[in-house]
């Protein structure tokens, strides 16, 4: 078998509604090492024609197709209905799944919505859900195979890496490949596809992906690694982006910060104004962050920035809120509040309103104390409020861990 290509199908109207789908990228490294690549990624309303559609042209088109979602207890969980109707299959009651179910929950009875998570597909296996009462289902037919997961991530994702790896392993015995991501910050994408141009240039059998973030790039090195390719033209990428690369996998730039704090015995503390405690909030969502961060203060108002941190009355009369030397002042005071080795602040416009001549919306005044002194700059961003304020939050961490020995 050759042909590596897969489909997911996500189902629920919600994703039609606003709801920002994020699982195409998650499945799309699983699948990676499986020798997969997600060809197309589609979402469908709690419809059983739409679904039974997605289903039919999925199967038309690849070898592996995935549907997330609709696997639940309640009426607008139609996915095994819309899979049955698309292949002309019944549905069958599982027994063994029903044992389960009474087991796991401790019940003698099993009610009405529990015995719709017993609906196989005629042919298919169960896998059994570590987290919820869906099971999940795999059938293998005319060489293909259709996998029904459920929808929340919590519940397809130890589905996928207890049974549905395995069983792609085995269904397909595709060569062996591999993804490795590379992560940077500080670049455009366009400046990033013109660092990397020459080493993709050398592995022309290879998959790349750029993918942009605020202030940050994702670089995705994927295909047929039987001969090390893959790892090869990672180590020509590295090199490549020098100073820009943070780091790899799933890797954040606030771990790569505190991996080099940690390392040297340093803390860090910080003072923010327009971002509005995300960098913190980047930093703690790491465990153990509390071995280098010591805490951080969101100085909103002049009257917070004079009285948590000691920025001068005179420096905000004379120069603003806005201003490297407000930025520095800050940076100094929550660096002396806390009694961190290190500090950062942040004070800008996140906009859209609250720009005045001079001070356009999107600009953000930084600084980093240090042992050595303190070092201010400040950036333009573009885009609405929450870009201005992703963007200033990755562009501090970014700056502070190229500061770090």
């Amino acid at each position: 078998m050759k042909d590596g290509r897969a489909e997911l199908i996500c189902t629920g109207s919600e994703l039609l509604g606003g709801k920002l789908n994020l699982y195409a990228p998650l499945f799309a490294e699983r699948l990676a090492p499986l020798g997969f690549a997600l060809g197309r990624e589609q979402s469908c309303g709690d419809s059983l024609e739409e679904i039974a559609d997605a289903v039919k042209g999925a199967l038309k088109r690849s070898v592996l197709v995935l549907v997330c979602g609709g696997l639940g207890p309640t009426f607008d969980d139609l996915t095994r209905q819309a899979a049955a109707a698309a292949l002309g299959l019944r549905l069958i009651y599982s027994k063994d799944c029903a044992r389960i179910l009474a087991f796991n929950y401790g019940l003698k009875k099993l009610p009405p919505n529990f015995k719709n998570q017993c609906l196989l597909l005629e042919g298919a296996k169960p896998l059994e859900n570590s987290n919820g009462t869906a099971f999940g289902q795999v059938l293998r037919r005319g060489g293909k195979m259709l996998a029904l997961l459920p929808g929340p991530r919590q519940e397809w994702e130890p589905m996928f890496a207890n049974f549905l790896d395995s069983e792609i392993s085995s269904a397909f015995r595709l060569p062996p490949s591999a993804q490795i991501k590379l992560r940077a910050a500080g670049l455009w994408e366009t400046r990033a596809e013109k660092m990397l141009r020459p080493a993709m240039r050398r592995f022309p059998g290879l998959a790349f992906t750029i993918l942009a973030g605020p202030g940050t790039v994702d670089f995705l090195i994927s295909g047929d690694d039987s001969r090390g390719a893959v790892a090869r033209a990672a180590a020509a990428c590295r090199k490549l982006l020098g100073q820009a690369l943070y780091g790899e996998g799933e890797t954040t730039l606030a771990a790569a910060v505190g991996e080099k704090l940690k390392a040297a015995g340093k803390t860090v503390a910080c003072a923010e104004s327009c971002t509005g405690g995300l960098a913190a909030k980047l930093i703690t969502d790491i465990p153990g962050s509390s071995d280098w961060f010591l805490g951080g203060a969101v100085s909103y108002s002049n009257a917070a920035k004079a009285r948590l941190l000691g920025v001068g009355a005179a420096t905000l009369k004379k120069y603003g809120a806005v201003s490297a030397q407000t930025a520095r002042e800050m940076a100094a005071g929550a660096r002396r509040a806390f009694g961190s080795d290190y500090a950062f602040s942040t004070t800008g416009i996140a906009g859209p309103g609250g720009a005045t001549p001079g001070k356009p919306a999107g600009l953000v005044w930084f600084a980093l104390a240090a042992p050595g002194g303190v070092k201010v700059f400040s950036r333009q961003f573009r885009g609405g409020r929450a870009q201005v304020r992703d963007g200033a939050a990755n562009c501090v961490l970014d700056e502070l861990r190229k500061i770090l020995k």
